[in-house]
């Protein structure tokens, strides 16, 4: 996998994903004055996995993807959760929040990726 960010976003910029939100987009790390709901993502952490000859051929990443919204976004989980597996991520965790400063209920999920360099 040469580049995990294209990879990451051609995944969340499907069209069953982007349609659920307002913007019609998916921000990597940060959006400034969204509206929601919207999606946000990042590579948390990443570990190099497995080596040969000195060189890592294998790397794992730690993916958030994170949903803020006004209301009910279990459509929005649902759909990214789909597409997150069927693209060969695990998930390892999520929770649900609420965001006192800004009103929003804020949906965090974290996926895990190895990619192979062979």
């Amino acid at each position: 996998m040469s580049n995990i960010k294209q990879f990451l976003r051609s995944i969340l910029m499907d069209q069953e994903i982007i349609d659920l939100t307002a913007d019609k987009k998916v921000y990597f790390l940060h959006a400034i004055s969204p509206t929601p709901p919207y999606v946000e993502y990042e590579i948390i952490d990443e570990n190099g996995e497995e080596w040969a000859e000195n060189k890592e051929i294998a790397t794992t990443y730690y993916i958030q993807v994170d949903i803020f919204s006004k209301g009910d976004y279990t459509e929005l989980e649902n759909k990214i959760k789909e597409k997150m597996i069927n693209a060969g991520f695990n998930r390892s965790s999520a929770v649900d929040l609420y965001e006192e400063n800004t009103g929003l209920f804020h949906k965090a999920m974290r996926f895990v990726f190895t990619t192979n360099s062979n």
